[in-house]
């Protein structure tokens, strides 16, 4: 007995059902994706600003009068 799988009409209602996810499912797993970098993105951002302006505290300069 042979079962084959990869005929025209299984293939056709695999490509519908990937259409399906690729539609309906996707965009809001590529939304939180996204959402979830911003805020990744945010924090590194906000902790090297934080550690250039302590950085910029601690400089010590010298002042020289001729």
């Amino acid at each position: 007995m042979q079962f084959n799988f990869f005929n025209s009409t299984n293939l056709a209602l695999l490509w519908d059902y990937v259409g399906i996810l690729l539609t309906g499912v996707s965009p809001g797993i590529m939304i939180s994706f996204a959402i979830a970098c911003v805020g990744f993105l945010l924090a590194i951002i906000i902790k090297a600003w934080k550690q250039s302006a302590k950085e910029e505290e601690e400089k010590d300069f010298e002042y020289k009068e001729y």
